[in-house]
């Protein structure tokens, strides 16, 4: 396989709260819950200030569900981390390649993947990360400055060239 771009990241705390931040903060129907959820705490203070009565519950839930969320995403987070270092020692290094036929991922724990582009689900883009889910979900995930073949705009125009709709 010929490659086209190349990437190289660490799964360390960086990657790992990028993707753990994606999956419980910035997906956009959990931004829609959240909107709603800040509506009813105003509307609780709306009330407040319009007949004088508080109701708790327009203040406690929100904060309830946001504390639920913050711990969801700090032990998300560490058991990602305790995992890769329990299982291997260490923290997982992973190199994509990636060329007209398909994406390969190989880990230094000796593990590798392929993905065809005819298998991606969906391809979404953060600050830092790139992130391709196939129809399995799997998780390919390419750092956006860890590029050593090719750059991230490069590969993100080459996936909309191959029919993917990038995020």
């Amino acid at each position: 396989m010929e490659v086209l771009f190349e990437n190289h990241y660490t799964r360390d705390i960086e990657w790992a709260k990028d993707v753990c931040g994606y999956a419980l903060l910035r997906r956009p129907i959990l931004i829609i819950c959240y909107a709603i959820l800040i509506l009813y705490m105003l509307l609780g203070v709306l009330e407040l200030v319009v007949s004088g009565a508080v109701f708790w519950e327009c203040f406690l839930l929100p904060l309830l569900l946001g504390g639920v969320v913050a711990f969801s995403y700090r032990k998300h987070v560490n058991t990602t981390l305790s995992r890769d270092r329990e299982l291997h020692g260490k923290a997982i290094e992973v190199t994509v390649s990636v060329g007209e036929d398909g994406i390969r991922q190989t880990q230094s724990t000796g593990a590798e993947f392929q993905l065809h582009y005819g298998d991606v689900k969906k391809v979404v883009q953060t600050k830092r990360f790139i992130y391709l889910w196939s129809k399995t979900n799997m998780l390919y995930s390419l750092k956006r400055d860890g590029f050593l073949h090719g750059t991230a705009d490069g590969f993100l125009c080459f996936l909309k060239s191959k029919g993917l709709k990038v995020k």
